[in-house]
């Protein structure tokens, strides 16, 4: 392994602005890579990156897309540690628990630069025990998927939206869910009920004992920024309160629960928070950063971290954020 503490000059964006109230950077050390639509998750007081895009914007090849696994120790953070290589993907899920990571999907581009894109949506599942330092196989998922989220919930990982890209076919969106119980892995994936909707670039969230699928891009009708709710309990979706905004604050966007609370981070820069008897969502801060393709994780004392992502004025963010709404 090797530790590494990147210190290159910054976008002069990054010189000039003050972090706004309730956020602060430059606690943690920057991104060893700068990406957009990755994977992240926390163990305790770590954070793990993996993946993502660090090409110019839509333009996709296999030298644009990251393959390390990064970790960050947060309690004392004085630099990252590159853990190994994997596939080449974005758009794919990172999950923890138990003290585990949880690979999910993703799409790999088989293209060099300058090719015409041949990009491939992948059902590779791998679990990663940091005590062992290995990536273990788990059951795929039933077809191959880009462009989703994931949360887990009891012990479970809850699968929601994205779309099969096949190289020159056209991509077929998927109108599944699925989830994989943890504590029985060799039973695989098991088919949720039917998702009212077909949405990709949405985010997924596990909260008070429900998963929340937020935003995204639909198969028809553009972004939105609808909400639904899967009850496991029940085995039902209903539709939940919309995200304030338009139709594009769904797109892109990262959402976590933090203590007792639902937050998501918008594209054009609003936390919002789910209230406290869930009918709508309220805007309890206007980021000085508008993020999407980021992602947003909990830290103590209800604080959230923003990581990597970007926007369309400033483009790619290495710098972690730290809000305290």
């Amino acid at each position: 392994m090797r530790k590494i503490f990147l210190q290159g000059a910054l976008p002069v964006w990054m010189l000039v602005t003050v972090p706004g109230p309730g956020s602060s950077r430059g606690e943690y050390p920057p991104l060893p890579e700068t990406v957009t639509s990755f994977g992240a998750a926390l163990i305790e007081d770590v954070l793990y990156v993996y993946g993502g895009h660090t090409g110019r914007a839509h333009q996709y090849y296999q030298e644009g897309q990251a393959k390390t696994l990064w970790r960050l120790n947060l309690a004392q953070p004085d630099g990252w540690e590159a853990l190994g290589e994997g596939p080449g993907l974005q758009g794919l899920a990172l999950v923890a628990d138990g003290g585990k990571l949880y690979r999910i999907g993703g799409f790999t581009a088989r293209n060099q630069q300058g090719e015409p894109s041949d990009l491939w949506s992948q059902a590779d599942v791998a679990s990663y025990d940091p005590a062992a330092e290995r990536w273990d196989e788990l059951p795929a998922l039933p077809e191959p998927r880009s462009s989703f989220d994931a949360a887990v919930l009891d012990g479970k990982i809850y699968v929601v939206g994205g779309w099969k890209m096949a190289g020159g076919q056209d991509p077929h969106w998927h109108s599944t869910a699925h989830v994989l119980d943890l504590n029985a892995t060799s039973a695989g994936w098991t088919s949720l009920p039917d998702p009212p909707f077909q949405r990709r670039a949405l985010s997924v969230a596990a909260f008070d004992g429900k998963i929340y699928a937020i935003g995204g891009m639909q198969a028809e009708g553009g972004p939105t920024t609808r909400v639904d709710i899967y009850d496991p309990v029940g085995r039902q979706w209903q539709q939940g309160p919309s995200l304030q905004g338009q139709g594009m604050d769904g797109f892109g966007s990262s959402a976590f629960a933090a203590g007792d609370r639902l937050y998501v981070s918008t594209m054009h820069g609003t936390l919002q928070r789910l209230a406290d008897d869930g009918s709508a969502w309220e805007i309890v801060q206007e980021l000085e950063r508008a993020r999407f393709f980021h992602r947003m994780l909990p830290l103590s004392g209800h604080r959230l971290l923003m990581i990597g992502g970007a926007n369309m004025a400033e483009g790619k963010f290495e710098q972690l954020e730290v809000l305290a709404p």
